[in-house]
């Protein structure tokens, strides 16, 4: 370019004039209603927050009539249990005292077999009176003190009107003495206890062939007279 001074010519430079009017036009409303909108927010001690549209606002809603979403939650899966096999009932223990009549040289005994460790109670209240044998070259004695040979206790209880006596296996091996002569004992009190298999001293003195572990007789008092002892001893 040269040196010399451009002149615009007249309708030029009015055009430029009305554009830079209009942009400063711009800018001041600009500024204006930028100034007004930060005094409403401002005013009082006011925030103004702006609501969002929620995701609700955005879903559509489902036309009447349509079918709704349903959730399928799969059931749970059935585990087969065992089933529990029956428990079979124990089987009932023997009694541990087993009565059973007996008879021998015409006279009514009861014979009683006993399980080892068993405790023989009197039946009814009375006073205990205690006898020892012993069989010394086949006869029985009492009062004798032959040390190889057993020694078998009588036990018996008297009461007003009767006496019971009980004819128990040999003492130590086979029975142990809970009572002492001329002893008050009274109904359920144990006399002996059945420690041993051996048997009454019955199969040693008078009948070989018998199985039990006492022999019992009741007698009526004083006169002698032979009772029945059986009802003593059912359901032991």
């Amino acid at each position: 370019m040269s040196g010399r001074a451009y002149r615009l010519p007249r309708d030029r430079l009015a055009a430029s004039l009305s554009r830079f009017a209009a942009l400063m036009l711009a800018v001041f409303l600009t500024a204006g209603l930028i100034y007004g909108v930060g005094a409403l927010i401002l005013s009082e001690g006011r925030v103004l927050t702006a609501r969002l549209p929620s995701t609700e606002d955005r879903m559509p809603s489902l036309p009447p009539g349509s079918g709704a979403i349903a959730v399928v939650t799969p059931s749970p899966t059935l585990v087969p249990t065992a089933t529990p096999s029956p428990t079979p009932s124990p089987t009932p223990s023997p009694p541990s005292i087993f009565a059973t009549r007996y008879r021998s040289g015409g006279r009514n005994y009861v014979g009683l077999e006993v399980r080892a460790g068993t405790e023989v109670p009197a039946r009814f209240d009375g006073v205990v009176e205690l006898r020892v044998y012993q069989f010394i070259n086949g006869e029985v004695w009492i009062g004798s003190n032959v040390a190889s040979l057993p020694f078998f206790p009588y036990v018996t209880v008297i009461s007003s009107d009767k006496r019971m006596t009980y004819r128990a296996g040999a003492l130590g091996s086979d029975t142990q003495l809970l009572v002492r002569d001329g002893q008050l004992i009274g109904t359920g009190q144990p006399l002996f206890r059945v420690i041993g298999d051996g048997r009454s001293s019955w199969a040693t003195f008078y009948d070989a062939r018998v199985p039990f572990q006492v022999v019992v007789s009741l007698q009526a008092s004083p006169s002698g007279r032979e009772l029945d002892a059986f009802g003593y001893f059912v359901d032991q």
